[in-house]
């Protein structure tokens, strides 16, 4: 029972004329007259009755008829609202990305690819590296803009920006000069990222390879409040440069040697991007 016996049966119940239906639908009277067969014989009772090359709907037809045209009706929708989802140029694209990401690279993004293709339509959800890979894996997004995938894991990714990796400190801070090495905030109280992030291992490695374990005071999973506690004056951190510096920012001191923080855009290689998905990743030369 497929979409197309249905509207054939549809069109019989209207001209009631085998002939007729053939020559609307375009389609030759045998097999017209075999798919109502075949659907007959699926459904277990006639649903016409036959008076010569006249066609009359009985009680079965008549019920039947009713639930055809909704499942018609519901399953063109469904095509029409599926369409409208893929089509490069008035799709929905599922982005994912990290919160830190979130004031900068996300609306550059875009807004370059709303420039492009201004009626593409774009389902927004931020969360941390692994649950971006975690969601790409699921299909619970087409894309990401995160950090490089784990190892072993079956995501493509491109890059597309860097960040500066900076020591940062309140403004006031007697060690906020330049050239200030990571080492010397040794026995400075540390605003750290808390362990769940991808930040914080980061910075476990950082901290390490200059010889020390800082001493956390406070922990957060938000680049906003981690900014916030240094700006503060409450200690000092680790922290991407963001592209633009507001008022209440804290000083932020690159690493030496410099260290970068690669972003990019991130997809399930094993999925079949829907045309606008391929689109936008081609957009970001992915």
């Amino acid at each position: 029972m497929d979409v197309q016996t249905l509207r054939w049966f549809l069109s019989l119940c209207e001209t009631e004329n085998m002939r007729d239906t053939a020559a609307l639908e375009r389609v030759n009277q045998s097999t017209l007259s075999r798919a109502l067969a075949r659907l007959e014989t699926d459904l277990g009772a006639e649903l016409f009755h036959r008076h010569g090359r006249r066609l009359a709907v009985n009680r079965f037809g008549t019920l039947f008829r009713e639930h055809a045209a909704r499942a018609v009706a519901e399953l063109t929708e469904a095509r029409a609202r599926i369409e409208a989802l893929t089509d490069p140029g008035t799709g929905l694209i599922r982005l994912g990305f990290l919160h830190s990401v979130g004031r900068w690279l996300v609306p550059e993004v875009l807004r370059d690819h709303r420039d492009r293709t201004p009626g593409i339509r774009f389902e927004l959800r931020q969360g941390f590296g692994r649950e971006l890979y975690a969601w790409l894996q699921q299909g619970d997004i087409d894309t990401a803009l995160v950090t490089p995938p784990p190892q072993a894991h079956p995501a493509r990714w491109h890059g597309l920006r860097e960040q500066q990796l900076c020591i940062a400190l309140p403004v006031e801070h007697p060690l906020a000069v330049p050239g200030l090495r990571l080492r010397e905030v040794r026995r400075e109280p540390f605003i750290a990222f808390a362990p769940t992030t991808d930040l914080r291992h980061v910075i476990d490695r950082l901290c390490r390879a200059a010889g020390f374990q800082p001493v956390i005071a406070f922990e957060s999973e938000e680049i906003a409040t981690v900014r916030g506690l240094i700006g503060a004056g409450l200690g000092v951190g680790i922290l991407p440069r963001p592209a633009v510096l507001e008022h209440d920012e804290p000083v932020y001191l690159p690493l030496v040697p410099a260290q970068q923080r690669p972003i990019g855009v991130a997809w399930d290689a094993r999925a079949t991007p829907t045309p606008a998905v391929a689109r936008f990743l081609t957009t970001l030369g992915a």
